[in-house]
């Protein structure tokens, strides 16, 4: 029953994460195609996933969603910290909003509902790799080599 309420708080998550991302695509695909085409990935990818924890919570759904939310609150974080790495606003820092800022909320708790998902094993697995990385990126930062 957790693991089902669990699914479902994902799948709700994801919704408002995706619709989010195509609510701004129009306006992102105007600055720029690839702009646009992210949000349509984002979005389409989100509202995609939804259903499919709902009804059928995998260990390969709940890695891939994890990866994928992850990657696009790295985008996030990279676009407000350093900006865009391409296009016409590269290296233009960006403000953050409360929209955005929900969004990634919305996001980074679908990754956390989906590690509860997993065995301890692979949790423990993904975790520590995700502490690697960003001991691995402080350590880029720290030495100049990432703006």
């Amino acid at each position: 029953m957790a693991a089902r309420r669990a699914g479902l708080a994902a799948g709700v998550l994801s919704l408002a994460a995706g619709y989010v991302h195509l609510a701004y695509l129009t306006s992102h695909w105007q600055e720029w195609w690839a702009y646009g085409a992210f949000f349509l990935a984002a979005g389409a990818a989100q509202l995609a996933f939804a259903p499919l924890i709902v009804w059928r919570r995998s260990q390969w759904l709940c890695l891939s969603a994890i990866a994928g939310n992850l990657a696009i609150a790295a985008m996030y974080f990279v676009s407000r910290t350093a900006g865009p790495p391409l296009g016409p606003h590269a290296h233009a820092i960006e403000a953050a909003g409360a929209v955005d800022l929900l969004t990634l909320v919305a996001e980074l708790a679908i990754v956390a509902v989906l590690l509860a998902l997993l065995g301890a094993a692979t949790r423990r697995r993904i975790l520590n790799v995700l502490v690697a990385g960003a001991a691995f990126a402080w350590a880029l930062r720290f030495t100049g080599h990432l703006a």
